[in-house]
């Protein structure tokens, strides 16, 4: 294959990353039937050996973070791609941002929770309406359509005519298409929830989610097992995996254990190629016309500023130094309450109710929106250690483990977070891996702006504790990490102020292309999957008709 120079590339386009952005384009661009060649840091891995990991692993839940922890996690701790649940990830900063993401095959959407949400047309103005973080270039209406053709790609099961605002009024967002499935049925927890603090106004909104309730291409139908953090043990839930094996079939190639650690450019800004160490740290040269970087929101900015040159000192797409600044995620806080009835929560997914009360408002100019979900959650192996800790055994240990797991629910909220050039990501300068690459060094902050949303949430949290009438066990204001990782490759019409403009395209490098999360200019409240799902459609379009032209 030539490039228009006529010199041999080795494919048309390469994606750096096989996350659901990457494969979400791999598979576009091959359906089209270009030539793709994706690069994956880590390795493949089997759906039935993590399970198995899952099931012997002596640690299972935790009340603040479902995903497993340290030791405890089912997904390969390698040396050429250390665990996020470790010391890979080197915090600077005033607030701790110990984000959570997969370096395998299929990304992390391996152990989402798989909430799969819109964003509403008033989060892509936050600076016009509230004087607050950034406006997009484009509003909800450009993206509109592009979040359908994202939920039928991802199967999002979600309830029609909802009102996702959470005021309970009118069908919110506007929508062209309806969901693909119809929602999961609710339990009799969020049942009974519902009823108590409906009345106060706390009106109910079910989460859309990548959950199959009916057969869906390869997928079954959710069968409640509870562990969607870390694994989905039937594949009913939607994981990256999935378009990257589609892609495949279509023909893209994919490179496994092949971690990028430079992009070159020439003196025009065209990227020319990238290089790529494998675990034995033999080093590998590829080329192409157009590159994706779709490697999530830690590792993107940090490849493009270790591809340092004479001609590019301060790495790739950087003019604006902006690379690496604008972290945000959906720093959080929650509350551990005891029922004074058994409500049994564990039955179905691991998050379905949330209340959308503070979602927007004119109430933004003064602190961030915030969702408060119910995590459905049941970590007996912690209530029992705890018990018998303690030496509550026999008949004692069996009434008190009822008790605790039908009465100890989890109310977590998750604030939106505003783009702060201060918070960023940079290779380090001091630690690398076993491979000889820099570690992602972060620091991370909030404002005053977060600080008021907090006081906020701390009174709702009283009220909801009041209205179902339970005693409060622990609020934990600890600044926790949602793992949702948005900025760093930031999104706008100016060069010197953004990386990417509208069509996710680079300013400097016409032909690089940055997909996902990480181009977002302003955070919502809400997960940020769906929203990078759509953004990575609409660039696969907007690439194919520039390779074309």
């Amino acid at each position: 294959m030539s490039d228009n120079n006529n010199k041999a590339v080795d494919a048309e386009v390469i994606i750096i990353g096989s996350g659901v952005m990457g494969g979400l384009i791999a598979t576009q661009l091959a359906k089209a039937g270009k030539s793709v060649i994706i690069l994956e840091a880590g390795p493949r891995i089997k759906r039935e050996e993590i399970v198995e990991r899952f099931r012997n692993s002596p640690f299972k839940m935790s009340l603040t973070n479902m995903k497993l922890q340290g030791v405890g996690s089912p997904y390969p701790d390698l040396p050429h791609v250390p665990s996020t649940y470790g010391s890979y990830l080197q915090q600077t900063g005033p607030v701790k941002y110990p984000t959570k993401y997969l370096r395998v095959v299929g990304g992390t959407t391996w152990h989402f929770g798989s909430a799969l949400w819109r964003m509403i047309p008033n989060d892509f103005k936050l600076q016009s309406l509230y004087g607050r973080g950034r406006d997009w270039p484009f509003g909800y209406d450009e993206l509109e359509p592009w979040y359908g053709r994202a939920e039928h790609e991802l199967g999002v099961s979600g309830v029609d005519g909802q009102d996702e605002s959470g005021q309970g009024q009118r069908p919110w967002p506007p929508r062209s298409t309806p969901f693909p499935m119809k929602g999961l049925a609710p339990s009799y927890l969020f049942t009974r929830i519902t009823e108590l603090l409906g009345k106060d106004g706390y009106h109910p909104v079910l989460e859309p989610n990548g959950r199959a309730t009916v057969p869906y291409g390869k997928r079954p139908v959710c069968a409640g097992n509870n562990n969607c953090n870390p694994v989905c043990p039937i594949g009913a839930k939607y994981d990256g995996s999935m378009h990257i094996d589609e892609a495949e079939r279509l023909g893209a190639k994919l490179l496994d254990n092949s971690v990028v650690y430079k992009i070159e450019a020439d003196d025009k800004g065209h990227i020319t190629g990238v290089w790529y160490r494998k675990p034995d740290r033999s080093e590998h040269h590829l080329t192409a016309r157009h590159f994706v970087l779709a490697a999530y929101g830690i590792e993107s900015p940090k490849l493009l500023l270790m591809s340092t040159s004479e001609r590019y000192p301060n790495g790739i797409a950087n003019s604006s130094d902006q690379v690496g600044r604008n972290l945000m995620g959906h720093t959080g806080i929650s509350m551990n309450i005891m029922m004074k009835e058994d409500v049994w929560p564990g039955q179905g997914p691991t998050e379905l109710l949330v209340y959308l009360n503070n979602r927007d408002g004119a109430f933004r100019k003064d602190f961030p929106s915030y969702k408060t979900k119910i995590r459905n959650t049941v970590p007996t192996a912690d209530y029992a250690a705890a018990l018998i800790g303690k030496g509550v055994l026999g008949s004692k240990l069996d009434a008190e483990l009822h008790r605790q797991s039908a009465r100890s629910l989890n109310f977590a909220v998750d604030f939106e977070t505003l783009p702060l050039p201060e918070n960023r990501v940079v290779p380090s300068k001091t630690k690398t891996d076993a491979i000889g690459i820099p570690l992602p060094e972060i620091y991370y902050s909030v404002t005053d702006y977060w600080e008021a949303g907090k006081e906020v949430a701390l009174k709702d949290f009283a009220n909801i504790a009041k209205l179902l009438d339970a005693e409060v066990l622990k609020v934990d204001t600890g600044y926790q990490d949602r793992q949702h990782i948005m900025g760093t490759t930031i999104m706008g019409d100016d060069p010197k102020n953004s990386v990417v403009n509208a069509q996710c395209q680079s300013h400097d490098h016409p032909n690089l292309f940055i997909a996902g999360t990480s181009v977002m200019p302003s955070a919502s409240c809400m997960n940020p999957t769906l929203t990078g799902a759509a953004l990575s459609l609409r660039l696969a379009k907007h690439l194919l008709e520039t390779m074309e032209s």
